[in-house]
């Protein structure tokens, strides 16, 4: 049987990290819409919100201090690359395509997938 989705995109997320200390800080949550595109770039397209996932980055509005304190790099797309490479050896036979993906109000991951 699969893993839940959910659990395997915040291990994906957690690859940008520098320290697994910082999975309850607020970074979390542009690293989970890069999961999120890293997943879909293996799954479904490698181009997946090629022209508009760093516009959505900046909508988070974290400050350069705490994205340089708290990621392994600022760099948006090293970070995703590092993603798809993580999903493509530890879930290569995994083809789920992520329909929704987002944080309820009770701060838990909803994922939906087809």
């Amino acid at each position: 049987m699969n893993r839940k989705l959910s659990d395997i995109l915040i291990e994906i997320a957690m690859q940008g990290l520098k320290s697994p200390q910082y999975g309850n800080s607020e970074v979390i949550h542009p690293l989970m819409f890069l999961a999120y595109v890293a997943w879909n770039r293996d799954t479904k397209s490698p181009d997946f919100l090629e022209d508009s996932f760093q516009k959505v980055l900046i909508d988070f509005h974290i400050s350069k201090l705490k994205l340089r304190n708290e990621l392994y790099t600022t760099n948006w797309n090293e970070i995703l690359e590092k993603m798809i490479e993580y999903k493509r050896c530890r879930f290569p036979d995994d083809k789920r395509v992520i329909t929704t993906c987002g944080f309820t109000p009770h701060s838990t991951l909803r994922v939906e997938w087809i």
